[in-house]
């Protein structure tokens, strides 16, 4: 069931888990390269010497923020215009624009709600959902299929797309979960499933009325190195009661613009500092070293979507269409087949069409069909019966031995068994043998 489960989610989210990944690989060497371009704060200069730089650069400033990748940008009022630009620390000039990368902003619209708003980002959450269990189950299915844990990192063999599906997952399965965890943290608290307000303190208490005191000097912002701030706004000049308000990664603040010192301040609750993480993880902008793994997942979940498409299609292709079927009541020779990736189907198409040649009235079916009362004159059974991994029933042999283990009588017509497996693994034809040992259990001859 599980296998099942699996191929049917992936075959249906294939395509949306296909675009968000590349579109999330995508956003990761944008961060990686946005992170590599940026020119960042000395580490010994303050958020007192950075605010005072930009200001005698822009006597209008309105606003400083320092975005995740270290980059300073502004924003200002000149001459009744509005301006901004992404500034050099060091002299508080302009040095390229503000505005949003287009790039940037494709890709995360795309990634986000694949331009469809609300609707989109509930597709979008519910791929990362799909993806979280087909993590787990493609894991669970993986260890069977490999013969436990000692072998997680066992040579495969086998088709190049199925090869290729089980390696790349037991490589990216970590950072697929911690894809798929944050995201959906994302998703609940737009959608308002989780409600983490930001920090906040309410009016400032008692502004000292005074205006103009200089920003190098203000004893609160001289406390907190560049490196630490997200955002500083700038009070209006002609309003004496107002304040800068001073955003960091630790909690936020007023600063009183007559005397540069602090008003109150309130730290980050832990569930603000849980959501900041979660969104680092997820984004990994000011990390890119985290970006580049998350990159390097995102792609593989790409290549997972691909492959496993790949597998289901030639599954599908490789099962033949049994020329001439005979009817399951008309039968005297009955072959049945366990397969999960459809080339035992082939065998069994040879081996019907000998028979056939022969004179036998021949009918393939799935292991899983079977039942002895629906072959009232069958003569003889052939069991092809192929291994999943090490010892599992193959997707056509569901529930067989369960069938077989509940006669009470075995058939009169007597049966032989054919396995086919993969010597690398240590349960070689091990469904097969299973079958057999089953067979000689009840007494069928």
């Amino acid at each position: 069931m599980m296998r099942n489960f699996h191929r049917w989610v992936g075959l249906v989210l294939s395509l949306v888990l296909f675009v968000a990944a590349l579109s999330g690989t995508a956003l990761s060497v944008v961060n990686v390269l946005e992170a590599g371009r940026a020119i960042r704060p000395a580490s010994t200069q303050t958020v007192a010497d950075l605010a005072a730089r930009v200001q005698v650069a822009h006597p209008g400033l309105e606003q400083i923020r320092r975005a995740p990748s270290g980059q300073v940008s502004a924003w200002w009022f000149d001459g009744g215009q509005p301006g901004s630009a992404v500034v050099d620390p060091a002299t508080g000039r302009d040095f390229s624009s503000a505005d949003p990368d287009p790039v940037r902003r494709w890709f995360t619209e795309v990634h986000r709600s694949f331009f469809l708003g609300d609707s989109g980002r509930i597709v979008a959450a519910s791929g990362a959902f799909a993806m979280l269990l087909l993590a787990v189950s493609g894991t669970i299915l993986a260890v069977r299929r490999l013969g436990g844990w000692k072998r997680w990192i066992a040579r495969l063999r086998g088709p190049l797309a199925g090869r290729l599906h089980t390696e790349i997952a037991r490589v990216a399965v970590v950072g697929l979960v911690l894809s798929a965890v944050t995201a959906l943290w994302m998703s609940a608290e737009t959608f308002e499933i989780l409600s983490i307000d930001e920090a906040s303190i309410g009016a400032a208490p008692s502004p000292s009325g005074r205006t103009g005191f200089p920003l190098r000097e203000m004893e609160a912002l001289r406390a907190l190195p560049a490196s630490s701030l997200r955002e500083l706004s700038f009070p209006a000049a002609d309003d004496p009661q107002d304040v800068y308000v001073l955003k960091t990664d630790r909690g936020v603040g007023y600063v009183d613009q007559g005397s540069g010192k602090l008003l109150g301040w309130q730290g980050l609750g832990f569930w603000q500092r849980v959501s900041e993480t979660v969104y680092m993880l997820h984004t990994a902008q000011g990390a890119p070293v985290l970006g580049i793994f998350l990159g390097a997942m995102a792609l593989g979940a790409a290549v997972l979507s691909a492959t496993g498409v790949l597998v289901w299609l030639a599954g599908w292709r490789n099962r033949p269409r049994i020329p001439a079927n005979a009817p399951a009541a008309r039968a005297d020779t009955v072959v049945m087949v366990g397969s999960e990736n459809g080339s035992t189907w082939g065998f069994a198409a040879t081996l019907a069409s000998a028979l056939r040649s022969a004179g036998h009235r021949v009918h393939v079916a799935p292991m899983s069909a079977f039942h002895p009362s629906r072959y009232p004159h069958a003569q003889r059974y052939l069991i092809l019966a192929a291994t999943y991994g090490d010892g599992d029933a193959p997707s056509s042999a569901k529930g067989f031995l369960g069938r077989l283990g509940e006669l009470r009588v075995p058939p009169s017509a007597p049966v032989a068994v054919l396995g086919f497996g993969d010597r690398g693994f240590p349960s070689f034809c091990g469904y097969a043998h299973d079958v057999d040992a089953q067979i000689r259990a009840i007494g069928w001859r």
